[in-house]
């Protein structure tokens, strides 16, 4: 199966939910709620289920977490050398560039785990699952700081920085599959099965409302600033990360997993603190709108490119 065939279930899957938000099936303001069981149930519970069943054994832990670590560090220090240059040289304002940043460090996992799954089953979505594990509370912790610093008027306490990340449920539910899985307990097979079945709702449903929360009113407006965002995202991430990967040795289905993690658009949620604390909130709905678009086309490219190492 060619990585058309493999995507194509995932970007009809968003069109559906795009679809579904324009005709107004489901009332705008119930679409939150829909999102809340998802991040809340339905994806923790498809992340702690991969982690308890996946023959960590057979991971390259250390090489997927240094990947990791170093491709959010080396975009984090290249957004932010870009900061003076962007606001001086294209009349960035501070609000917009937080948009920026936030648009070039995260990633949607409700895009990468379908498309994983497909390929290569619970193996790579063990691998997600150890991506997660070592970016949700670093990329947070750099959102919320550069937020803080560049487009809120008052700055959050540490406190309450560490408690955002502290109540992130995807670091809960993959705390407690790594934790089970490495002391070795027998988890009781109907409560496998029920996390199994809210895992399995997780994926369609997460795609659904990725095509929900497009706004293509904005991004018929296109600036200079979401087309950096755009660039970031979609093209020089998975650049950094395959360089990181190839040097620390990964090879096969961790090494397309990796690059997969690092070409999906930015994750939605980033939205939500760009409203919450002062951010560009249209610039990054525009933004996210433009690279999933797009990545109909670069992820597929990224997919062959690293098929050949």
């Amino acid at each position: 199966m060619t990585s058309f065939e493999v995507l194509l279930p995932v970007f009809l899957l968003i069109a559906i939910g795009f679809g579904v938000r324009k005709i107004g099936l489901v009332p705008a303001d119930q679409w939150r709620g829909v999102e809340l069981v998802a991040f809340w149930v339905f994806f923790p519970a498809l992340v702690g289920e991969t982690l308890l069943e996946a023959d960590l054994k057979s991971l390259p832990l250390t090489s997927i977490t240094l990947t990791m670590l170093l491709t959010a560090l080396t975009m984090a220090a290249l957004v932010l050398a870009l900061r003076l240059p962007l606001m001086n040289g294209l009349g960035i304002s501070g609000p917009s560039y937080t948009s920026i940043f936030q648009c070039s460090t995260r990633w949607n996992g409700f895009v990468a785990l379908p498309i994983v799954g497909k390929l290569y089953g619970q193996p790579g979505i063990a691998v997600v699952g150890v991506a997660m594990a070592v970016l949700v509370p670093l990329i947070n912790v750099m959102n919320v700081t550069v937020l803080a610093t560049y487009a809120s008027a008052t700055k959050p306490p540490v406190w309450r920085i560490a408690l955002t990340v502290l109540k992130n449920p995807f670091i809960w539910g993959t705390a407690i599959g790594l934790s089970v899985n490495l002391s070795g307990i027998q988890v009781y097979e109907p409560l496998m099965k029920t996390m199994n079945l809210l895992g399995s709702a997780a994926l369609g449903l997460g795609l659904v409302m990725v095509g929900a929360g497009l706004k293509e009113t904005e991004a018929l407006n296109p600036s200079p600033a979401m087309w950096t965002g755009v660039v970031l995202r979609l093209l020089v991430t998975p650049f950094v990360m395959g360089g990181f990967a190839l040097f620390f040795g990964l090879s096969g289905y961790a090494l397309v997993t990796v690059i997969i993690c690092a070409s999906v658009p930015t994750a939605m949620n980033g939205y939500v603190f760009a409203r919450q604390m002062g951010g560009d909130a249209p610039l990054y709905a525009a933004t996210v709108t433009v690279q999933t678009a797009l990545s109909f086309v670069t992820i597929p490219a990224f997919i062959w490119l690293a098929g050949q190492f």
